[in-house]
């Protein structure tokens, strides 16, 4: 009687233990979907705002409850040294927060004046 008890309680365990690890990977797919988009968001920013092919190179979803934003890094493709950090609302698909280095600033700046 009380190893059935105990192998009731086993099996509620091990079925609690299959449906949350099923949830993660469920999350796991959403954020990294969400991740993708924003970098596919920002990609296109630098393209139509200012003319350029850029790389992203690190990639950070933030938790939920701090900002419904995807943190990225990168730098114009061929061009290290030109650098940015950009972040995507993935509530709206907008971008905020663009933080461009001083070369990448410089080249966008000498570009303007001619």
């Amino acid at each position: 009687m009380i190893f059935k008890k105990y192998m009731l309680w086993l099996g509620l365990l091990i079925l609690l233990a299959v449906v949350l690890g099923g949830c993660k990977d469920v999350k796991g797919n959403e954020q990294t979907a969400i991740i993708e988009e924003a970098q596919k968001v920002a990609i296109t920013h630098f393209q139509e705002e200012y003319g350029l092919e850029v790389q992203i190179t690190k990639k950070e979803m933030l938790p939920t409850y701090v900002a419904s934003q995807v943190n990225m890094e990168g730098h114009v493709v061929g061009e290290e040294e030109k650098r940015f950090n950009i972040s995507v609302n993935y509530k709206d698909w907008t971008t905020l927060n663009t933080f461009l280095s001083p070369e990448l600033n410089d080249a966008l700046n000498s570009k303007k004046e001619k």
